[in-house]
């Protein structure tokens, strides 16, 4: 069993290891194949509740690159 937090409803996910992964408790894709931009308060969850590695690019708007 995989614990892996939606980077949309910010729900916890409890995944077989048998299952496939396409969704989550909302319907929507867990895995979009791009960087998910979450609130700090999702991106504390993931950190605290999945048990996959979390890779974080942190950026501000005013920022030039």
């Amino acid at each position: 069993m995989t614990h892996i937090v939606c980077s949309h409803c910010g729900a916890t996910n409890r995944i077989p290891d048998d299952r496939d992964l396409a969704s989550g408790k909302c319907g929507r894709q867990l895995f979009e194949g791009q960087p998910a931009d979450v609130s700090a308060a999702i991106l504390e969850k993931h950190i605290a509740k999945s048990d996959i590695p979390v890779p974080v690019d942190v950026w501000a708007p005013w920022c030039g690159f």
